[in-house]
């Protein structure tokens, strides 16, 4: 379907504390034309990716933009040189975007004089983000206009809390809904220095993301088990014999440790010993699942590798010069369709992406996580959705995670979908990822039940692996 639309980039400038201006943010906007007696009526999606430190132009071209880039693995992410190509699945038809580049981000900056760290806090930027949002849709005429939040990855983390902050703000604002793809809620900062004990939860929660990589690059059976059977098999352990040997520990008996660690070996095929030497659990899957191979997996994507003797720290990375292909292609929207001139360098990402976040002043106690406020703010509006994305290849934000969360959270089960894609932490890279997403969020805005699809079978890898060029800019 062919939808004519205007395009937009729109500065805003947001203030601090005091009501004081200190940066600037940019807006890209496309709206459907010919819609403007039902424009009231029509659907906003406000679209951001994560990071702290992300713009929005993995979304816009990768998967809800009226355009993409023709390929979307991290190497085409980082050449210059990928077509754009007209996205065919695109969500125009029902319903206008909006995608907000984050603080620091795209073209905005901080404005002279102020504080750079204004808005480097989950609560300062949900506020920023707010007053874009009300900003636009005040300026546009659209208050009364269903809104829906899109967030990526720790953008996921902030359409909870801008749920949160538009309720209450003035004009008070509840969203239709809420759309995360490949949710952080688990994520409230990078490691500190301070040693715990191990947590039998998480190791819980990864074997079933273990055993869908395993099945993948073929370290177990993916030629008369299915996806879905090796997950399953994977899942029915971890919650049973492989809980117990975790939660007892030291305690268990060493027959019963082995009998586990064999277990785990048909299940992963990472070797007992490895299992056993790590006390029950593998400390780096990326680096640990295809160690016999000399691999380590991508930082994004487990379906990609690398050469593990030169597989960088995340933190070395050339995150700039791994965005370079979206950032082109975002550069020639400026100059082919907005003509704007006068304007920074577009930021895909921060310049240095771990010590931005190392800044970053996260939830911290006694407060509420953003699980609790997302529980809080569905009691506090009983008619915003939510709906819940996940690729099951995933290495960043984990399928097994997501699983435990929600089902810890306690979501209205009438007004919270789910939906799983073969895809990585962009889940949207591939085809068929992409179609199914873009289905699924078309069908969610518009009222409807998401398709009910069956757990997604991909065809397995080659033996060695897709090569990772490079990682995209995005936690």
């Amino acid at each position: 379907m062919k939808i004519r639309y205007e395009a937009r980039l729109s500065e805003f400038l947001v203030k601090d504390r005091d009501g004081k201006p200190a940066s600037s943010l940019f807006a890209t906007t496309f709206v459907a034309k010919g819609e403007r007696s039902r424009a009231a009526a029509r659907p906003v999606i406000f679209i951001f990716n994560g990071g702290p430190g992300g713009s929005s132009n993995t979304l816009l071209f990768g998967a809800m933009g009226p355009d993409r880039l023709r390929e979307f693995d991290v190497a085409a992410m980082g050449n210059p040189a990928t077509p754009v190509v007209p996205n065919e699945d695109a969500v125009l038809d029902i319903a206008d975007l909006v995608f907000i580049d984050a603080p620091e981000t795209g073209y905005g900056r901080p404005l002279p004089g102020s504080d750079p760290k204004t808005f480097r806090s989950t609560d300062g930027d949900s506020s920023a983000f707010a007053q874009v949002i009300l900003r636009w849709l005040t300026d546009n005429g659209r208050l009364s206009s269903p809104v829906y939040i899109l967030g990526e990855s720790y953008g996921s983390i902030r359409a909870v809390l801008l749920a949160r902050d538009l309720r209450v703000a003035t004009p008070s604002l509840e969203p239709a809904g809420l759309i995360l793809v490949s949710q952080a809620f688990w994520y409230n900062g990078l490691a500190t220095d301070m040693v715990k004990l191990p947590d039998p939860v998480r190791a819980i929660n990864s074997l079933p993301d273990i055993a869908a990589l395993a099945w993948h690059h073929g370290l177990i059976d993916n030629k008369r088990q299915t996806l879905e059977e090796a997950v399953r098999a994977a899942e029915a352990f971890a919650l049973k014999d492989y809980g117990s040997a975790l939660v007892a520990g030291n305690r268990a008996p060493e027959a019963e440790r082995l009998r586990v660690a064999n277990r785990l070996a048909e299940l992963t095929g990472v070797p007992a010993t490895t299992w056993l030497a790590g006390n029950l659990r593998l400390s780096n899957i990326r680096r640990q699942l295809l160690a016999e191979r000399k691999l380590a997996l991508g930082q994004f994507d487990g379906r990609e590798v690398e050469p593990i003797e030169t597989v960088p720290d995340d933190a070395k990375r050339d995150f700039t010069a791994m965005m370079a292909g979206l950032t082109a292609a975002t550069g020639k929207l400026r100059t082919d369709i907005f003509h704007a001139e006068g304007l920074p360098n577009y930021r895909s990402v921060v310049e240095d992406p771990f010590a931005f976040d190392e800044s970053w002043s996260y939830i911290k106690a006694p407060h509420s996580g953003s699980e609790i406020i997302l529980r809080e703010q569905m009691a506090a509006m009983p008619k915003m959705r939510l709906m819940v994305t996940q690729g099951i290849f995933d290495t960043t934000t984990t399928m097994g995670e997501t699983d435990y969360q929600f089902s810890q959270i306690g979501a209205p089960s009438d007004r919270t979908s789910f939906a799983y894609y073969p895809g990585g932490h962009m889940l949207y890279s591939e085809d068929e990822g992409r179609r199914a997403f873009l289905a699924d969020v078309r069908a969610f805005v518009s009222g409807r039940p998401l398709a009910q699809r069956p757990f997604p079978n991909p065809a397995p890898g080659q033996i060695g692996g897709k090569t990772q060029a490079a990682p995209n800019g995005a936690r």
